[in-house]
């Protein structure tokens, strides 16, 4: 039998504890609710007898065992409500986190909306079996053997006919389950491509308005719309109808059934028309389980498939890294014959340089040469598997450091950082620790200074920096590298942002900031204000490289 990854069994195991307690809580109830039907029981032969006393003891034993019964239910209501919902944020967190920790390439596979949805909806469907779904079977199954214990007590002739009823339910209720559940994966996945087309169409907006293509985008989802997930609701649909019919069936059909056949024994002599009642109660209780034991099965085949749906998470990183602490930067070299990308597309034909600890390089080029994909080369955002494409920190190969080590000694301060629904202080620091000075020395090198006179350390910008201008936002990005101090700081375009005045003083304080702290400096940018800096304040030393 296929299984569950040990990864969805780890998360899960801490809600083990609750699993216990919300079963023993549910056969301590399940005990009383067929406890109570033999007390009704032999409250009705009592009373038909005439033993008025005795039947004011049973009655009394009856309410007693009504309030444990609504008590207990409420204690198991809780824990089971309280499995359900804690257990799918438990099972988010385990997954973004294991998404964090992949290495850039996975997320060049995996668009955003993929990833989500694998984090948010496909776990779902795992969460609710590993939680209550186990635990709901284990309850029903406990339901029917007890209530066939109960009824063999009472009939065997009753309990051999509603057992052959029950079993071929039983039966129709599983397959009709089995291709729901398969209906429903199908359907998931449809969605899946759904959520992914409406983002690519949000991202591409400016476009699909420019060339008035509103209507070939709208039918292009809703034709899609048609072809699957339409189809498959409508077959979920149709075997729904099946199945809610024979529970229909189990609900009135069957109770009546064992009444009719209940009354020929009483007449004969056979049944008391207490054990008559009593049997006419536990048939009402077995529809439940007959419909939820074979769906809830189905559901755990269903979790099985989202499983294989979020395994890309799931897996472990098979790349094995030789270097795992490196010595302080000496040299970065970067040698590339060519790199192409997975559409065919080549660049950075025949570009070789070294840059050694604190010297400066401002790569060059027309456009669509590769500039910004040297920068994403270098700091490891496409694999360079398979390409004629090496590059060495110290002379140790950058492909084989460890990512955390590498990323110690090599940061890159993107055009459009991102800036995330926090303090500045903590766009800044990303929850780490820094000294006032660090923290002053970097705002001050990414000229934000005013900004933070004027606002404060707290003051809180919203996501993506809806609140700030593109200026700031480049800044900040531009003071979160450099708080960092590393030894070979990549720029991609730092001032384009800005305005010419304040693009010149960014220019120097960042050249001057990175001299201090002896960090090798790549910087991409048509701004010409870093070349005119080291021209007229450097003497020219700075290393340009040609793409």
């Amino acid at each position: 039998m296929k299984q569950f990854d040990r990864e969805i069994n780890h998360t899960f195991k801490p809600i083990r504890k609750i699993q216990v307690i919300a079963t023993l809580i549910f056969v301590a109830e399940m005990l009383i609710r067929y406890v109570l039907l033999m007390e009704i029981q032999r409250t009705v032969d009592s009373l038909t007898a005439g033993n008025i006393g005795i039947t004011q003891s049973y009655i009394r034993n009856c309410l007693i065992l009504v309030f444990s019964f609504f008590f207990l239910n409420c204690f198991f209501q809780y824990w089971y409500r309280k499995l359900q919902y804690t257990s799918h944020y438990s099972l988010m967190k385990r997954l973004f986190g294991l998404s964090m920790r992949k290495d850039y390439s996975f997320y060049e596979r995996f668009s955003s909306s993929s990833i989500l949805t694998m984090v948010k909806d496909d776990s779902k469907f795992i969460s609710d079996w590993q939680s209550v779904g186990i635990i709901t079977v284990v309850f029903n199954v406990c339901c029917l053997i007890l209530a066939f214990g109960v009824m063999l007590y009472y009939s065997v002739l009753i309990s051999i006919i509603v057992f052959l009823i029950v079993m071929a339910c039983f039966l129709g209720t599983q397959y009709i389950s089995r291709i729901i559940s398969d209906r429903t994966y199908q359907l998931q996945v449809s969605n899946t491509e759904i959520s992914t087309d409406i983002v690519e169409c949000l991202d591409g907006i400016k476009d699909i308005k420019q060339y008035k293509k509103e209507g070939f985008f709208d039918k292009k989802l809703s034709d899609f719309i048609d072809e699957y997930p339409f189809r498959y609701s409508r077959s979920i649909s149709r075997y729904y109808s099946a199945f809610t019919s024979t529970y229909a069936m189990l609900v009135i059909a069957m109770p009546i059934l064992t009444v009719i056949i209940g009354v020929g024994l009483v007449m004969k002599g056979q049944l008391s028309i207490g054990q008559l009642i009593a049997i006419y109660g536990v048939a009402g209780t077995l529809q439940e389980p007959i419909q939820v034991i074979p769906d809830y099965l189905n559901k755990r085949t269903q979790a099985l498939a989202m499983q294989e749906k979020i395994a890309p998470i799931l897996k472990k990183q098979e790349r094995e890294y030789q270097t795992c602490q490196l010595e302080p930067l000496k040299e970065f070299s970067f040698s590339s014959r060519s790199f192409t990308f997975p559409d065919g597309k080549s660049i950075l034909h025949d570009v070789d340089f070294t840059l050694l600890r604190g010297e400066a390089g401002i790569v060059s080029g027309p456009s669509g040469r590769g500039k910004t994909s040297l920068l994403n080369l270098i700091s490891r955002f496409y694999d360079t598997e398979g390409q004629p494409v090496s590059m060495g920190f110290n002379g140790i190969r950058a492909a084989g450091i460890e990512p955390e080590a590498y990323y110690s000694h090599v940061l890159q301060s993107q055009q459009t950082p991102y800036i995330f629904r926090d303090t500045i202080l903590n766009n800044i620091t990303l929850g780490e620790a820094f000294s006032e000075r660090e923290i002053h020395e970097a705002v001050e090198a990414a000229c934000l200074e005013e900004f933070v006179e004027s606002k404060g350390m707290d003051y809180l910008i919203e996501q993506n920096g809806e609140n700030i201008s593109g200026g700031q936002k480049q800044r900040l990005g531009l003071a979160r590298a450099l708080i960092r101090k590393p030894e070979l700081l990549m720029l991609d375009e730092p001032v384009s942002a800005l305005n010419p005045e304040l693009a010149d003083t960014v220019t120097e304080r960042v050249a001057e900031y990175c001299r201090r702290w002896r960090m090798s400096l790549l910087i991409v940018s048509h701004n010409d204000s870093f070349e005119k800096y080291y021209e007229e304040k450097q003497n020219g030393k700075v290393k340009k490289i040609f793409v």
